[in-house]
């Protein structure tokens, strides 16, 4: 007998934020605050992952309580096991006897991890997951800047 799958959780970084909250607005057809079925399986299938995977995303998301909505929690923690799986980093999904699990933590810390894709999704124009440079060092500007820069006078 299998156990359920485990509870999870995920709240985007603050830098990440705004991504999701664009996701979800494009999701979210009907402008409810909930994304029913039909609408989820529209949008999340876009991700290209296999059908069976994405029912047991929908399995691990739709919990405490089961809706078969998705409300911008439970959205938020299916777009992120998607990412998972589009990173190859799912390895510590399904530890057996986990009820609870915060997707923040299953990742290797020196795993960078691409932005979550979603094929034909438009109007997502958020830049997500700024990268910062290491303290101590500046961020190089792009060309442009640069040559602008070099082009002022000095006062």
């Amino acid at each position: 007998m299998s156990s359920p799958p485990p509870h999870v959780s995920y709240t985007p970084p603050s830098d990440e934020m705004p991504y999701y909250d664009a996701l979800f607005t494009t999701a979210d057809a009907a402008r409810s605050g909930e994304i029913n079925g039909r609408d989820a399986v529209s949008f999340l299938s876009r991700s290209k992952l296999p059908v069976d995977v994405l029912k047991n995303i929908w399995s691990m998301v739709d919990q405490n309580p089961k809706t078969n909505s998705l409300d911008k929690h439970k959205f938020f923690a299916a777009v992120r096991v998607i990412q998972l799986y589009q990173n190859g980093q799912t390895q510590n999904l399904f530890t057996a006897g986990v009820s609870e699990l915060n997707l923040a933590v299953v990742t290797d810390p020196n795993v960078v991890l691409r932005v979550p894709f979603f094929e034909g999704v438009t109007g997502v124009s958020v830049q997500p997951f700024q990268i910062q440079a290491p303290a101590g060092q500046q961020q190089q500007q792009p060309p442009q800047q640069q040559q602008q820069q070099q082009q002022q006078p000095h006062t």
